[in-house]
């Protein structure tokens, strides 16, 4: 796993910066190894573990590959969209939406997630990892198995990835605003409009860690989809984007619909209950 290693999302930007910027430069191994971590900022790591780990992670997310033992960005890594965009696209794509990478990434958030409240109190790293190991994994034992320092590092991804914030405890709050917010073209696809049932179906499949999807019904057996009761961390996203207008949120009183009353939206024009879900007309 990347993500308990020396690799932070600013050195993974900043290596996809310096290819994008000196892209004519033939870069070998060791000298893009020196440049990412000079003498001086070596800090006492001899090997440039650093270095090393951030190319080897860039790797894995499909971000740069070496031929004939240059390393240069993957073509999908060239466009110019901004760095981060770019990075985040990794994540959805090779983190998020499958365990090859990341085993422990979207599972264990999904897990958190599923807690509600309860996952939103603070909790050492280590009784984190007690509680998934026995309460989502039941104690089955798995090779590279999640423990305090995987935890550690995952909390330094989770905000950058947009699934959530660190409050003023240390304590992470789950509320996948950004995440979702970038997943809105795949889960309407060509649609303006869907009901509440189809959105939840288009977030599952686009958003395999969110409520429903496939890696959050691996660690939270007990959730019945027949409730229609969204997450507290995914009612104040869908809250929070009706709020900001990226979505509307259409229910009614006497709705049937899924709930994102966890959230104690503001009755104002939504009454805690989905019928539909829309798209606004213009750029979201």
């Amino acid at each position: 796993m990347f993500t308990d290693s020396y690799v932070t999302p600013r050195r993974l930007e900043v290596l996809i910066s310096v290819l994008r910027e000196y892209s004519r430069r033939d870069w070998k191994r060791e000298t893009l190894y020196h440049t990412l971590q000079p003498e001086g900022l070596s800090g006492g790591v001899s090997n440039r573990d650093p270095a090393r780990a951030t190319i080897a992670a860039a790797s894995e997310l499909g971000l740069v590959e070496e031929k004939a033992g240059v390393i240069e960005l993957a073509p999908r890594a060239e466009a110019k969209r901004p760095v981060r965009h770019t990075v985040l696209d990794a994540l959805d794509r090779e983190v998020l939406a499958k365990t090859d990478v990341e085993p422990w990434f979207g599972l264990f958030y999904a897990f958190q997630l599923g807690l509600g409240a309860e996952g939103a109190k603070p909790c050492t790293a280590d009784n984190w990892a007690k509680r998934f190991l026995a309460e989502a994994l039941h104690s089955v034992p798995y090779p590279n198995p999640f423990n305090g320092t995987k935890h550690s590092g995952l909390m330094r991804w989770f905000p950058y990835a947009g699934l959530g914030w660190i409050d003023g405890r240390r304590t992470f709050q789950a509320n996948p605003y950004e995440r979702l917010r970038r997943a809105l073209p795949h889960v309407f696809g060509t649609s303006k409009r869907l009901n509440g049932d189809d959105f939840m179906v288009g977030l599952a499949n686009a958003c395999p860690e969110l409520d429903g999807g496939n890696l959050f019904r691996q660690v939270n057996g007990s959730w019945d989809v027949r409730g229609k009761v969204c997450t507290l961390g995914l009612s104040h996203a869908l809250v929070d984007l009706h709020l900001a207008g990226h979505l509307r949120l259409v229910g009614t009183v006497d709705s049937r619909g899924w709930s994102v009353q966890l959230a104690n939206p503001p009755r104002t024009d939504f009454a805690g209950r989905i019928d539909f879900v829309e798209l606004p007309g213009g750029d979201n």
